[in-house]
């Protein structure tokens, strides 16, 4: 993967993501890393999410910020990328998602594109 372009097409060809003619507006997600540093992600429907980064210590922090999450977060990924479902952590939210990928299946991502996964965060 050499962007977040090229990460979320990737992702949508196996997990098929929704799409504004669902009606899904899916803007990126922002996560806020070690000093203040932002790294851009993208969401795949409501719990669905991803991030691209040249540098692996963006990955790195933003992977920890998952961690801390009180409900296991599946991730997969490599230094440079990971794509992880959400959908146990955001089950202490509001209402039921109403925009969801076609599949969650993250052993197929891991698979195809060379990631390592858990069923949980691995930093």
């Amino acid at each position: 993967m050499g962007s977040l372009d090229e990460l979320f097409e990737a992702v949508d060809e196996r997990l098929d993501c929704p799409s504004p003619s669902d009606g899904f507006f899916g803007e990126d997600h922002y996560f806020m890393v070690g000093g203040g540093a932002q790294l851009v992600g993208r969401l795949c429907g409501e719990t669905m999410v991803m991030a691209w980064s040249d540098d692996p210590s963006m990955i790195h922090g933003a992977r920890e910020l998952l961690s801390s999450s009180v409900a296991p977060v599946p991730v997969v990924g490599t230094a440079e990328w990971f794509v992880a479902d959400m959908t146990e952590a955001r089950e202490g939210g509001t209402g039921v998602p109403k925009h969801q990928a076609a599949s969650k299946d993250l052993g197929r991502i891991a698979a195809d594109l060379g990631a390592v996964g858990s069923n949980r965060v691995i930093p």
